[in-house]
């Protein structure tokens, strides 16, 4: 086959070398008879490739020479004007065949003159690579794990809809609520599943072509949804959330019940431009967060100055570290019930704010973990502890509580490493304080510093224990040195037989560990005999002392604010 005469101008001496290189060659070849537009030569690669797609095709390999190439293309007459013409050559074109599709290129053999010969085709089947393009391409376009649209095609649908006329309508951000609780208890398969679950959920509550779906990534989603009278984007929202908050049935007889937190901004109330609108909506969902998830929010001018304030916050609470100037460390006594004697005091950084006052360590350290200062707040107060214990005439130790966002980092360690040397206090009055939630986000390397910490000889205890979720579990996980029981049992164990019987049950628990046991919150007569009676070792309250300042701290603490007593 392959060797039937071309054009008389084809016909040279080099005609059999150049057919048996075309034979040869890895790529299929076809000439034509360019008057006629028969196929006059076929190379062997050419023969094996149609072979494999006869099914599609009205002739068979063997019978191609003299066929027309008609036989290839669904236009004919464009074909054979394409081809009739040098002026159109070369040329290129990808054609589909049934399930399959070819490449087509097609240039002009020239004599040595340079005047046209005929056309020659070389072509491929490339059906497995256009598959994978178009898969590259819908991988592009589309979250992987859930099949959504991504954030690529979030952002040019948020700006195509604010190029619109006249636009109304909804940005929406969805947040699952405990879905990181779900993936590092339950491991990511299960998380895995959980979210293809919570697309589905999604889908349904968006079959609707003016609904644009997608995933941001991790447990973020994000809705653009039309918002008028008939069709407020509020009501969408709360459907969301409350459809989110059903339980979930996964495989293995997995059932999950977590929650969705929604934040809404609104186009045009809430503006025109794609980054003030995603801020806001952001802004909407920490407030959704703050009033107890699993609720929508809207934005609204309060959140914006609120998080402006945040923002300066931030800039006061950087300052005041670089300054060290209006950050204190106050110490709570924590005394054996037995002898009376201190045992330990707690260190508590607090901040007095030129403008603000005193600002809530709640407030200020949460600010410092979400704005990457946790760890420069972490040294100042070890450094401070460590110093300041060394002068205490009684020995006792010196608490220091852990956030969870310190625990894993690698950070740690050398901190209390570098504060204990430069103090020069034992290893072993140093108590290192972490509360249950703190190992919950990264269990192994959290347990892996408090090895490193124990190994140094620093002491370890379990802070407000009994409000975690696995609490057992982690006392198996690591032995700590002492448990402190959660004020909220004490307060109310004297009116609530069930927290007297868990504040009875962890002190007994601890006795059997030869783990001591500090009742916090103890602020009345009455709340220290139970817990006395119940078994616990230490405690810790307001009824023996207030967190206070000590040594010069007393004097600049004055400074600050003259209305503090001050021991």
């Amino acid at each position: 086959m392959g060797r039937e005469p071309l054009v008389d101008g084809f016909k040279t001496k080099g005609r059999e070398f150049l057919l048996r290189m075309l034979d040869d060659m890895p790529v299929a070849v076809m000439t034509v008879e360019p008057e006629s537009l028969l196929i006059d030569y076929v190379n062997n690669m050419s023969v094996a490739l149609i072979r494999r797609i006869e099914h599609l095709l009205p002739i068979r390999a063997d019978e191609l020479i003299g066929t027309s190439i008609d036989v290839f293309h669904r236009s004919p007459a464009y074909q054979r004007h394409l081809l009739s013409d040098p002026r159109n050559l070369p040329h290129s074109a990808r054609i589909r065949l049934g399930t399959e599709v070819l490449d087509l290129k097609v240039s002009a053999i020239n004599d040595r003159e340079g005047r046209y010969i005929a056309p020659m085709l070389t072509w491929a089947l490339v059906t497995k690579e256009v598959e994978a393009e178009k898969r590259i391409g819908y991988l592009a376009h589309h979250d992987a794990l859930t099949g959504l649209p991504n954030r690529l095609v979030f952002r040019r649908a948020l700006e195509e809809r604010l190029a619109t006329p006249d636009a109304c309508f909804g940005l929406l951000y969805v947040d699952l609520d405990g879905f990181k609780l779900v993936n590092d208890t339950r491991g990511h398969q299960v998380g895995d599943a959980l979210l293809r679950q919570v697309a589905d959920r999604l889908r349904m509550l968006c079959d609707d072509p003016a609904v644009t779906l997608t995933r941001l990534g991790g447990d973020e989603f994000a809705i653009l949804s039309p918002h008028d009278a008939e069709r407020p984007v509020g009501l969408h929202a709360d459907r969301i959330a409350a459809a989110l908050g059903r339980p979930f049935d996964l495989e293995h007889g997995h059932r999950i019940q977590i929650g969705a937190s929604v934040g809404i901004a609104l186009v045009p109330e809430h503006g025109v431009d794609p980054e003030i609108l995603l801020a806001r909506a952001d802004m909407a969902l920490y407030k959704a967060k703050e009033d107890g998830k699993g609720i929508a929010r809207q934005f609204s001018r309060h959140l914006e100055f609120r998080a402006q304030e945040r923002t300066r916050l931030e800039e006061s609470l950087y300052a005041a570290l670089q300054a060290r100037q209006d950050l204190f460390v106050f110490y709570q006594p924590i005394i054996d019930l037995y002898s009376g004697c201190v045992t330990a005091r707690e260190a508590l950084v607090r901040w007095y704010h030129p403008e603000r006052g005193w600002v809530s360590p709640a407030e200020f350290v949460s600010v410092a973990e979400q704005c990457g200062l946790i760890d420069p707040l972490g040294e100042f107060v070890l450094d401070r502890a460590c110093r300041c214990a060394m002068q205490w005439e009684d020995g006792a130790h010196v608490a220091v509580n852990i956030s969870a966002i310190q625990l894993g980092r690698e950070t740690l360690v050398p901190a209390v490493a570098a504060a204990l040397a430069a103090s020069g206090l034992p290893a072993e009055r140093l108590d290192i304080e972490v509360t249950e939630t703190a190992l919950l986000g990264d269990e192994q390397g959290g347990i892996q510093d408090l090895l490193a910490l124990r190994k140094m000889g620093v002491c370890i205890s379990l802070d407000d224990f009994g409000t975690g979720y696995s609490s057992l579990a982690h006392l198996r996980a690591f032995p700590f040195d002492k448990i402190k029981i959660d004020g909220s049992f004490v307060r109310d164990a004297l009116a609530r037989p069930e927290c007297a019987a868990v504040v009875r049950a962890i002190a007994d628990l601890g006795q059997r560990l030869g783990v001591r046991t500090v009742a916090e919150g103890v602020e009345t007569e009455d709340q220290l005999a139970l817990v006395r009676r119940e078994g616990c070792a230490e405690v810790q309250g307001y009824l023996h002392g207030c967190p206070m300042p000590v040594g010069e701290d007393i004097e600049r603490v004055r400074r600050c604010d003259p209305e503090l007593v001050v021991r």
